[in-house]
């Protein structure tokens, strides 16, 4: 042991009362107790890294398949109005030319708002849905229950009445 820890020892056992191998078994716990801290601190992360990928593993797993059920949903609406929007168009004698430039054009638009995810009125309805489902997952409680309306009080110890 160096000399300077040493006396540092004797100096704490002189202050504590203990004995000098008390006093250093003491220091020789606190150190094995914070290099276990160290690491699990260093496990920590990595840990938490595995359980987030699983959680969110799990979790598309079971929304992915209604996405694609909305995907293919979406994308047969959009074949058929387009079909229907074709056949009325050509009946009324407007060129094949024109009602593929527009329909590109209507592409194009709705490509251009689905991408544009800053806008303020998609970030406000980001916000309401997180507020929507943060509101639905707090716990529902009867008010009066929780005021602690029609309890009665009887003051007895063991009652399991915890209001005073």
């Amino acid at each position: 042991m160096r000399p300077g820890v040493k006396e540092a020892l004797a100096s704490l056992a002189e202050q504590t009362g203990l004995s000098f191998s008390a006093t250093a078994a003491k220091g020789l716990e606190i150190y094995a107790r914070a290099k276990m801290q160290d690491q699990q601190e260093e496990l920590f992360e990595p840990k938490m890294r595995t359980m987030l990928r699983r959680e969110i593993r799990a979790s598309d797993n079971r929304h992915v398949p209604f996405e694609i059920k909305n995907a293919i949903a979406a994308e047969q609406t959009r074949i058929l109005i387009a079909d229907l929007y074709k056949r009325q168009l050509l009946q009324e004698g407007v060129p094949l030319k024109e009602i593929n430039a527009k329909l590109d054009q209507a592409y194009h638009l709705t490509r251009s708002n689905v991408l544009n995810t800053k806008t303020p009125k998609l970030k406000n309805l980001v916000a309401e849905w997180w507020r929507t489902t943060d509101e639905q997952a707090e716990p529902r409680q009867d008010p009066a229950v929780s005021r602690g309306v029609g309890i009665p009080n009887t003051g007895e110890v063991g009652d399991g009445n915890t209001h005073a």
